[in-house]
């Protein structure tokens, strides 16, 4: 939960509490400046008077006139009906407390029963009543603005996420029925890996962050399936350092520039290709780079851009949506190699 959400709904939560206690306190003052020379239930009703009508001024303020005019800049609208309903009021509050005094000719000194105390009272009191509400409801704005960026971002991450499986799932059914075809003893061992995969892709990926062994034990299933479709002269190395097995990541985050790699860096015109992959953890720093051969384009053909396709946009959304300031990629593209350098900050797990 974000700190505009935690401070709303905590404020929220003790709204009306706080009102309740601030009523008894402002009850509380009035009565300990309540008039000397009235009563003791005189100098109780009078309180109680003088409470209720400006507690009906700020209850007015703070459900009508601040959301449908301040709110809305409507400056003058709102400071015109505050004056009006200060206005509106002053004689009740005034005919009342000429009543408690008993006699308006004894006690005309007295500012309890002249209107312009009691109408500067009420424009005073009500405006800090806006005062007081205005950053709440900045609060209030900021969490349901918080909240919206969330769950954007969630939906928009569920998308490229849905994105990326149907990808791997689509290549790895044509690799299944290439062997199919050619009736290889190793298409049984394929659609064990592809259930392996499957069952990684539907029940684990669910999570915002997987341990890394489970993503490395994917990763390399995809490469065992690569493999068998490839020239067997291609040089595939990949090296995961151990002491990631146990840390945590966005899943399917780096299979994309893998399977990028293969697409382009192990094609049958190409003599001696390669493909390199590691996975170091360095000062709690993930550190993975993926370096391919790539065959030379023709004189007006591009073999594919610097962004490596769909697959490697949709990683680099990816990143920024999830790891926002926490990761560096670099991507060389040269005339014979392409190769990825990406660091991302780790979570202590």
């Amino acid at each position: 939960m974000n700190l505009y959400s935690k401070i709303y709904q905590e404020s929220g939560f003790s709204k009306y509490w706080t009102q309740t206690i601030f009523w008894l306190v402002f009850y509380a003052i009035n009565f300990y400046f309540s008039p000397s020379e009235i009563s003791l239930t005189k100098a109780l009703i009078w309180s109680a008077g003088n409470t209720l009508i400006f507690l009906i001024a700020v209850t007015i303020n703070l459900n009508v006139l601040l959301p449908k005019f301040m709110l809305r800049q409507s400056i003058v609208s709102y400071l015109a009906l505050l004056i009006g309903i200060s206005l509106l009021l002053t004689p009740f509050i005034t005919l009342f407390n000429i009543w408690i005094s008993d006699s308006y000719n004894a006690h005309t000194h007295n500012p309890l029963v002249q209107a312009h105390f009691h109408f500067i009272n009420l424009v005073i009191i009500t405006a800090l009543s806006s005062l007081v509400r205005i950053p709440l409801e900045w609060l209030k704005i900021q969490s349901e603005k918080n909240e919206l960026v969330a769950k954007n971002m969630e939906t928009e991450l569920q998308s490229l996420k849905n994105q990326i499986n149907p990808h791997f799932l689509f290549n790895t059914l044509n690799n299944l029925y290439a062997l199919t075809l050619k009736k290889s003893d190793l298409a049984p061992q394929i659609v064990l890996k592809l259930s392996d995969m499957m069952r990684y892709m539907l029940y684990e990926c669910n999570e915002p962050e997987v341990v890394l062994e489970k993503e490395f034990q994917y990763i390399e299933n995809y490469i065992e399936i690569e493999k068998l479709r490839h020239v067997s002269d291609s040089r595939i190395e990949f090296n995961f350092d151990p002491a990631l097995y146990t840390k945590k990541l966005a899943p399917l985050l780096l299979i994309p520039f893998i399977e990028n790699s293969f697409k382009h860096g192990l094609q049958a015109s190409l003599e001696k290709s390669y493909i390199e992959i590691e996975a170091l953890l360095v000062d709690r720093t993930l550190e993975f780079k993926v370096n391919n051969s790539k065959p030379l384009a023709m004189p007006g053909q591009r073999i594919f851009n610097n962004s490596g396709g769909v697959g490697l946009a949709n990683v680099k959304k990816r990143l920024q949506l999830i790891y926002p300031n926490q990761f560096n990629l670099d991507i060389n593209d040269e005339p014979d190699s392409f190769s990825v350098h990406l660091k991302i900050k780790l979570k202590d797990s």
